[in-house]
């Protein structure tokens, strides 16, 4: 019984150190401003807006997100993979249920940025998002 629980606890904190490091294909996401273009044009910060401090991925080389704080965006293009000065970007182009319109949504993550933290800005008709990934 001894070895089964030292084996269990040497498992255990092998896994927990391996959550501590990043894996260099994903973003790790969380909110923490959540904003609305309003009517007069100016912006409308919630101060206790449904994203705040909600969590999602995304896969570095493919863009596709993870995580339900965006509505399920589909085909997503990377348009930079943030070498150099350059941010990682990704768009999506979804046509309007009518198909006489097109939706754009973008996200830009600053990952030449000093820091762990990246600060990333996630912006779909006139909402805006802002936070920071790893």
């Amino acid at each position: 019984m001894k070895y089964f629980l030292t084996a269990l606890l040497t498992l255990a904190t092998a896994f927990i150190s391996l959550k501590a490091y990043a894996d260099p294909n994903l973003f790790q996401c969380q909110v923490i401003s959540d904003a609305y273009i309003g009517d007069s044009g100016t912006l409308d910060v919630l101060r206790d807006g449904p994203r705040m401090g909600q969590k999602f991925t995304v896969i570095k080389n493919t863009g596709e997100l993870l995580g339900d704080v965006m509505d399920a965006l589909k085909n997503p293009r990377v348009v930079s993979s943030g070498g150099g000065k350059n941010a990682y970007k990704v768009i999506w182009e979804q046509e309007s249920a009518d198909k006489k319109g097109v939706f754009v949504d973008y996200l830009s993550i600053d990952a030449s940025a000093k820091g762990k933290k990246k600060p990333f800005g996630f912006f779909s008709g006139s909402l805006l998002m802002t936070g920071f990934c790893e």
